[in-house]
């Protein structure tokens, strides 16, 4: 995500807090939590206010920069501290479809086992795999092969409930088919073996027949050469 030079500067500034804390929470530190917290409060109260779902998403993407310096200076202290702002902004991220965003804010709470937020009735790996899963499922949408691997990563050896891991093993199924058939097959296969109701039954058809037909033609290749070898006929070029 791009910044303007201004908070770059801020970031930079929050950063050093950050690191001078050495782990220990100072009134500077504080502070601008309690800022954060304060102008997402606003911005929450602004949102409830907009019945879409789509249009709560472009909403949240606009407003994320405002918090990306902050951010900035969280990521780099490295501390896993209770963090609500941080724990929002991994489900607003997703919400305005900023996947490479998500991903980091992501990498960071799984590392810390942080609680996205309090009161929340899904754990975290569970609400990021569902959130990112769903989004992925989506007609159009802008996760890619890379996002899938990633999430996968992240969070498919969790434990989780079984409808939503069959939402991850389906969306890298899907998402991967193009890039990595063969993976691709596996993460189907995992979403059929769960739910027989999963809906990947004629992509799974379709990944077989294509998985079969490359290797028959790479056999048939392979035969050929073979040929030629005994022949000492040398293949064109």
């Amino acid at each position: 995500m791009a910044m303007t030079p201004a908070q770059e500067v801020r970031a930079r500034k929050l950063a050093a807090i950050k690191e001078d804390a050495a782990g220990k929470p100072n009134q500077a530190n504080l502070n601008l939590q309690k800022q954060m917290l304060a102008m997402m409060y606003e911005h929450r109260r602004g949102l409830k206010q907009i019945q879409s779902i789509q249009a709560k998403g472009k909403k949240k993407a606009e407003l994320l920069p405002e918090y990306w310096p902050y951010v900035q200076g969280v990521l780099k202290a490295d501390t896993g501290k209770p963090d609500e702002v941080i724990g929002r902004l991994v489900l607003w991220s997703i919400d305005a479809e900023m996947v490479d965003e998500a991903l980091i804010l992501a990498a960071y709470v799984m590392k810390h086992d942080m609680v996205l937020v309090e009161k929340f009735s899904r754990t975290t790996n569970v609400a990021i795999a569902e959130d990112l899963s769903e989004l992925a499922l989506q007609s159009e949408n802008p996760v890619t092969p890379a996002h899938l691997t990633a999430l996968y990563e992240l969070v498919g050896e969790t434990d989780m409930p079984d409808q939503v891991r069959v939402k991850l093993e389906k969306a890298c199924g899907l998402g991967l088919m193009e890039t990595a058939p063969e993976q691709a097959l596996v993460h189907l296969k995992a979403a059929l073996k769960i739910s027989e109701r999963a809906g990947v039954k004629t992509q799974i058809k379709a990944l077989e027949k294509q998985l079969q037909e490359s290797a028959g033609s790479g056999a048939t290749s392979d035969d050929q050469k073979d040929e030629d070898s005994a022949s000492g006929e040398t293949p064109e070029a």
